[in-house]
């Protein structure tokens, strides 16, 4: 009597649940990711063979373009507001509570701060075309420069948060200027942060080959 065998099928896998899952997570990201804001001066680094690393997050940074504009960024959002609010306390600025918002997610900035109030308000895609001469400097007398009282009131207030647990470190101190910016420019710089008795700084540079290590490498081939 010839045996019976039953009609086998392939499974059958149902991805709609996956499917599902995988939209959402694409979905959360899109939500929740945060552009990084367009960089308003664009600085050409010279090279060096430091392999210093600076930290990704406490960092103020003094930018130098090559025509000598200054420019001023600084991590922490916290930071950020708590330095505007005493900024705009200090200096009778008139900035509105979504002005403040706006200024802590503007990135680098290099205006007056007669000027900042309408540049805060211009299109996020139109600040690159803002005319920007730089926040002003005066080394004749430190209380009427206003990148030394941007970078005193900022670093006071990553003090405070520091001390509100908010953020952890204080602001590590960072230069950065263009390759063909005029060394006066950069002079004006760093007479500055020695008035406010900031001594410490980093000049950032472009990473190149070490010329030793190089030299040893080539010497070790050769003798292979």
């Amino acid at each position: 009597m010839p045996k019976h065998k039953p009609k086998r099928g392939s499974p059958l896998i149902d991805m709609t649940a996956m499917t599902d899952v995988a939209f959402l997570l694409l979905t959360f990201f899109m939500l929740t990711a945060k552009m990084k804001p367009q960089e308003n001066l664009v600085i050409d680094t010279p090279s060096s063979i430091s392999e210093t690393k600076l930290p990704e997050s406490g960092t103020l940074s003094i930018l130098i373009g090559k025509d000598g504009r200054i420019f001023l960024d600084m991590t922490g959002q916290h930071t950020r507001m708590d330095l505007i609010n005493s900024m705009n306390e200090q200096y009778q600025m008139g900035l509105t509570e979504q002005e403040k918002i706006l200024f802590t997610n503007v990135g680098s900035f290099g205006v007056p701060r007669s000027q900042l109030k309408k540049y805060l308000n211009t299109i996020p895609t139109e600040r690159t075309k803002f005319p920007a001469p730089g926040i002003p400097v005066d080394t004749a007398d430190v209380n009427k420069s206003e990148l030394a009282n941007w970078i005193h009131n900022a670093r006071l207030a990553q003090f405070r948060m520091k001390q509100e647990g908010k953020v952890k470190e204080e602001y590590v101190m960072v230069v950065k200027a263009d390759k063909d910016t005029p060394y006066p420019a950069v002079q004006k710089v760093i007479n500055t942060l020695v008035d406010i008795n900031v001594n410490k700084f980093n000049l950032i540079t472009g990473l190149e080959a070490d010329p030793n290590k190089l030299e040893a490498v080539n010497k070790q081939e050769g003798g292979k």
